[in-house]
């Protein structure tokens, strides 16, 4: 959320009146971060709980346990009991009144429900508080085992906890949390569950919900794991949600769960069904699950400990990128602050064919002379790209892919199934998908094949009509690829209006987000190798493969045909209309050297992964020469990788057109790439 100008949280300075922890347990206030709702000074209230009831009983295999309260309640309701964790499992047991607890704010107040920011903050700092006094009376403990808990609200807390802290938890146990601030709970939709966190769309309101802050509370945002696989988190994440759980919806929680596995988080699910009800741990397959406290002791991997020094030993800032900037969780002072960093304007580089450079935000140039250099100059990239084209929609664009089988047929060897899938809130795109008609032994690479400027769309590709020179889905899946062919925006079936569908700046962005939502789909097929997927078009599949493929690293091998030239090469008025990039016109004036990216940097960009051009040396869309001189630019960017030989170009005597030997060539670098 935004409040009014506010975009920025302010870091409030560590209070010098922390408290000392109590010699049994007892209640303790400690000072948290300011609310901006309420500005001023805050303090929350922690209920301590030992091992035994005394603090004297904490030897070095002591452990601390968040158990962390539903929304709407207050101590410990709707979580673990903290005397039984602090017993049975040697902790120190933390009941933490985060921000908003109680009924009178959480559900009753003015304020939209924070939604697990500040109260994860909250939850830290507690952590801290043992902490820290473990430190200041040298007192042993044990320190890799940090653990945290809650149901409903105080299961999405103990997730943002993780979230906020990668590298502190050893174990989180989420019972029925809420998995992100979808629209349904922000605004209380008609037909959505019955969560109302009463935010407002309206930008002037001071219950401004911004973008930023809803990707910020989705726990699985893929982009965020990915951050939080990168620095090292270990936590061992267990998921426990009922299957008829309709006030934090299951399906939410599915979603969640299968964002974590991909990106490699160390996730348990375990959904409960009927079955699963014994009357004693599991009475409920819906949100109250049952006895919570039971269900965490049977679930926790009591062995599991976390390795390493803590977030909170390392005092580093951890950054989470959003749509329009990042949030930034800083442990330098000790006790963690959040703040929000608007985005910079993007950097300026007056000549995007000169690789040789990184500039920085003064506009000093720096050589680059390593992969963190390009990686530095790459990062300037999709900021220049998102210019032109509008940006990547969000993570929260990702509703359910709904796939529908519209016909199914036999062709030879193969299954051919025309669908249509959910690409983002409002539109769906139709496509061609082609399986082996017999299961295969094991998974298969997978191509996306993306068509050229035709009114026939995917058909072409797919051998249904249109030039048979150009069926290459067909000929891939006849090689044993399982192949994906979707329409692009207003191409074929897919029934696009450039004129009333506002939601995206350019053509170029609608049809680079339903390639990714495409690359979602062939993940789900049981005949895909999800490690195995590589993309081709001709023309504008060509083009429109490379772009997606900036876009999405799940794409591991590029092959363009007749596809680009540089711009400085090109005619650029044809780029501008309503399915490429308008703004190349009413921005940038159409000038080559306005434009704030090249061809140079696209094809530079797919380093370390293979990328094959295939050109025509009298193409008269796009001139071959530029196209030579694209690659010859982007060969030293391979070179740092050591991956040259994964940058290949063939250059056919023909036009325009992508012809068998061109096509031959163009299998068999997948092949070589894709086969490993």
């Amino acid at each position: 959320m935004v409040f009014a100008t506010a975009l920025v949280l302010m870091m409030t300075a560590v209070q010098p009146d922390w408290p000392a922890l109590p010699a049994a347990d007892d209640t303790v206030e400690i000072p948290a971060q300011e609310w901006p709702l309420r500005p001023g000074s805050r303090r929350i209230r922690i209920l301590v709980r030992y091992p035994g009831g005394k603090l004297g009983n904490v030897n070095a295999k002591t452990g601390i346990f968040l158990t962390l309260h539903n929304w709407g309640g207050t101590d410990c309701v709707g979580t673990a009991d903290p005397r039984v964790l602090a017993n049975e499992l040697n902790v120190i047991a933390l009941c933490v009144n985060y921000l908003q607890s109680g009924r009178k704010d959480s559900v009753e107040g003015p304020e939209p429900y924070d939604f697990g920011y500040l109260q994860a903050l909250d939850a830290l700092r507690a952590v801290y508080l043992v902490i820290n006094d473990h430190r200041t009376h040298k007192r042993p403990w044990a320190t890799g085992r940090i653990y945290a808990t809650g149901g409903s609200g105080g299961g999405n807390v103990a997730l943002m906890a993780n979230k906020l802290g990668p590298r502190t938890f050893a174990a989180v146990v989420d019972l029925c949390g809420m998995a992100k601030l979808s629209d349904d709970s922000a605004y209380h939709l008609l037909g959505g569950n019955s969560l109302n966190a009463r935010y407002s769309r309206d930008p002037k309101s001071p219950n401004y919900l911004s973008l930023d802050h809803q990707e910020l509370r989705f726990v699985g945002n893929p982009e965020h794991l990915a951050v939080m696989k990168r620095l090292g988190t270990t936590a061992r994440v267990v998921v426990v949600h009922g299957v008829d759980d309709a006030t934090c919806p299951y399906a939410d929680a599915v979603e969640m769960v299968g964002w974590m596995k991909r990106e490699g988080i160390n996730v348990e699910p375990r959904w409960i069904t009927k079955k699963d009800l014994d009357g004693k741990v599991f009475t409920s397959s819906g949100h109250p699950l049952g006895d919570r406290t039971k269900i965490v002791l049977r679930v926790l991997d009591r062995d599991h400990v976390r390795e390493g020094p803590s977030d909170f030993d390392r005092k580093e800032e951890i950054h989470y990128p959003t749509s329009n900037g990042a949030f930034v969780i800083s442990y330098a002072d000790g006790p963690p602050v959040g703040r929000f960093e608007p985005k910079p304007r993007p950097i300026h580089y007056p000549d995007h064919t000169d690789l040789t450079h990184y500039r920085d935000r003064e506009g000093k140039s720096y050589p680059i002379a390593s992969v963190k250099n390009w990686e530095t100059r790459r990062r300037h990239l999709i900021e220049n790209l998102q210019r032109v084209m509008g940006p990547l929609p969000s993570p929260l664009h990702r509703v359910p892919l709904d796939v529908r089988i519209v016909e199914e047929k036999r062709i030879g060897t193969l299954i051919r199934r025309k669908l249509t899938f959910q690409s983002d809130p409002i539109g769906r795109v139709p496509a061609y998908l082609f399986v082996p008609a017999e299961r295969p032994t094991k998974p298969r690479h997978a191509m996306l094949c993306l068509h050229q400027t035709t009114a026939v769309g995917k058909d072409e590709p797919a051998g249904v009509r249109g030039d048979p020179h150009l069926k290459y889905a067909l000929e891939l899946a006849e090689r044993g690829y399982v192949v994906l062919a979707p329409d692009y925006p207003s191409f074929g079936e897919h029934m696009f209006d450039f004129k009333t569908r506002t939601d995206y700046v350019s053509g170029t962005m609608k049809a680079i987000w339903d390639n990714v939502r495409a690359v979602d789909v062939l993940e789900t097929v049981p005949e895909v190798d999800p490690t195995r997927i590589g993309v081709i078009g001709h023309s504008l599949g060509g083009h429109n493969a490379m772009f997606t493929a900036v876009f999405e690293p799940r794409l591991r091998v590029i092959v363009s045909s007749c596809g680009f030239t540089t711009f400085r090469k090109d005619d650029l008025p044809s780029w501008t209309g309503p399915t490429y990039m308008p703004r190349i016109r009413t921005e940038f004036g159409s000038d080559a050297k306005r434009v704030p990216f090249d061809f140079q940097e696209i094809v530079a960009a797919f380093a370390p992964r293979p990328f094959l051009a295939c050109a025509a040396e009298k193409d008269d869309d796009f001139d071959v020469s530029g196209v030579r001189d694209v690659m010859t630019a982007a060969r030293p960017i391979y070179r740092l990788y050591g991956s040259e030989r994964g940058l290949a170009a063939y250059y056919s005597l023909g036009k325009h057109s992508f012809p068998t030997e061109m096509r031959k060539e163009a299998y068999e670098f997948l092949h070589s790439h894709l086969s490993k």
